[in-house]
């Protein structure tokens, strides 16, 4: 049955047996919450399934304390997730909400919401405060491991947190430990049955992606490129259905690309590949400048710096005087 007539069926049913109905609707409106579509009015759409999942919850907790507070956690971390217009202090404090709920569990179920929590302040925080985040990402990685035996989604989390363990140990310079985080996460991954690493596969570029950086960061840029090469086909393809997904990761997968270029003798595939980012994170500024006019200021420095290497100064300096331009804007 398709998740919107189900959701419609059991609002109706739940008016009138709520402690019998009311569990199945939250959970199908988390469910709800987490799917993702290009169009960006379906955020709104998530944003409310979230919301509804949360309060349906509140009123479950209240009618029967001790027996839902689990799914209450894991509607809070839901509703933390959804990347709408919240302030990030507003998504911790639901996922230290969720936390307060699960923090003594012993049960898979339990634990799990606990890990999913710890990841999604840890992903929220690691952009801008990595510091933060690491202990969030070590907590997380720890608590999946207490989920042994461990199926798909605890391999899935488990293959995520390390990703967001390896950017906030690059991020403080921590060159080694944040390559063995993103080599273990990859691994972690390639586990995954097929149809796994197909439903999660935004989450495996991303692992691909940070384990590039690494090896590049690491002078191994013929082991990048190497990694990058399908990647990069995959997302390309990607990109075309879902942009606002893709095209932020194939941005930072084309900039490893161009700097192994670089470093390999190929300047002018470097400015290509580059240049070819740039414009990624140009469309993504248009469409959502708060979240990645940063991006295509990095980009366009990191364009400048290879036209620089070339001798090609009047087309670094304007690269880099357009930077300068967008972050006094």
């Amino acid at each position: 049955m398709p998740l919107v007539i189900r959701i419609t069926l059991l609002r109706q049913l739940t008016r009138v047996d709520l402690a019998r109905f009311g569990p199945m609707l939250a959970e199908a409106l988390v469910t709800r919450s987490q799917q993702v579509s290009i169009r960006r009015g379906f955020v709104v759409r998530r944003t409310a399934a979230a919301d509804e999942a949360v309060a349906l919850y509140r009123r479950l907790v209240q009618g029967r304390s001790g027996r839902h507070e689990v799914g209450l956690a894991r509607a809070l971390v839901a509703q933390g997730s959804v990347p709408d217009d919240r302030t990030v202090a507003s998504a911790l404090d639901q996922g230290w909400e969720a936390i307060g709920y699960v923090e003594n569990a012993t049960d898979r179920d339990g634990l799990a919401v606990l890990a999913a929590a710890h990841l999604m302040m840890a992903s929220l925080l690691s952009p801008s405060a990595p510091q933060d985040a690491l202990p969030l990402a070590e907590q997380a990685r720890a608590t999946w491991l207490r989920c042994a035996p461990l199926g798909v989604r605890e391999l899935t989390g488990l293959a995520r947190s390390l990703t967001v363990l390896g950017s906030c140990r690059a991020a403080l310079d921590a060159p080694v430990e944040a390559l063995a985080a993103r080599e273990e996460a990859v691994e972690t991954f390639r586990r995954l049955p097929a149809w796994a690493r197909l439903r999660y596969m935004p989450a495996r570029f991303d692992a691909v992606t940070g384990l590039a950086e690494s090896l590049a960061s690491d002078g191994r840029w013929a082991e990048a490129l190497t990694l990058t090469a399908n990647t990069r086909e995959d997302l390309t393809f990607w990109a075309r259905w879902e942009p606002l997904r893709a095209r932020p990761a194939l941005g930072r997968l084309l900039f490893v690309i161009a700097t192994c270029r670089s470093e390999l003798g190929e300047p002018e595939a470097a400015v290509t590949t580059a240049e070819e980012a740039v414009g990624h994170f140009r469309w993504l500024a248009e469409h959502d400048p708060v979240r990645y006019d940063h991006w295509l200021v990095a980009a366009l420095r990191t364009l400048a710096g290879i036209l620089k290497g070339l001798g090609r100064y009047e087309e670094a300096a304007w690269a880099a005087g357009e930077a300068r331009s967008i972050e006094r804007g």
